[in-house]
């Protein structure tokens, strides 16, 4: 997650202590850039990683920092990729009435030729192909964007007919 401050970070990580656990903060890619008050702003990556409290655990982890490190940036990916993949799952439920065959207003033809069914399928493939159809496409492509999790673009919603 990007974050801002004006003091730097002093370590690669801290650790706040809450009771029987801890929250291990790491901080990486600590860029400086001048605000518009000419002061100077820290911008960094950082990631959290909730372990159990244990009085050996900043000599843990400086003992083995990179797996720890891919820990953090792991479980964050996780926790991002969650959310937004609830959202999309809530967004296709959502949407899923704008497709429902009972309510496309579609009449199934009473003949049982080819030529009797064939504005009925083109009609159907109209709406299978329509944009509520491209917009629930492009929600469930959202996990192949480039940026997956950490920057993402939802499809904007169709009118309403």
């Amino acid at each position: 997650m990007k974050a801002e401050s004006n003091i730097s970070p002093v370590a690669p990580f801290e650790i706040e202590f809450n009771g029987n656990s801890a929250d291990v903060i790491f901080f990486e890619n600590i860029a400086v850039t001048p605000d518009e008050n000419s002061e100077k702003k820290f911008i960094y990556d950082t990631y959290r990683l909730t372990v159990p409290a244990r009085s050996n655990l900043v000599a843990t982890i400086e003992n083995n920092f990179e797996a720890w490190l891919a820990a953090a940036k792991n479980a964050e990916y996780n926790r991002l990729a969650t959310a937004i993949r609830e959202k999309r799952d809530k967004l296709l439920a959502e949407s899923d009435k704008a497709l429902c065959i009972d309510r496309l207003g579609l009449e199934a033809p009473s003949g049982s030729t080819f030529a009797a069914w064939s504005s009925f399928l083109k009609a159907l493939g109209d709406v299978l192909s329509g944009e509520w159809a491209r917009y629930r496409q492009a929600l469930r492509d959202i996990p192949q964007q480039d940026n997956f999790p950490y920057n993402v673009t939802f499809p904007t919603k169709p009118e309403e007919d």
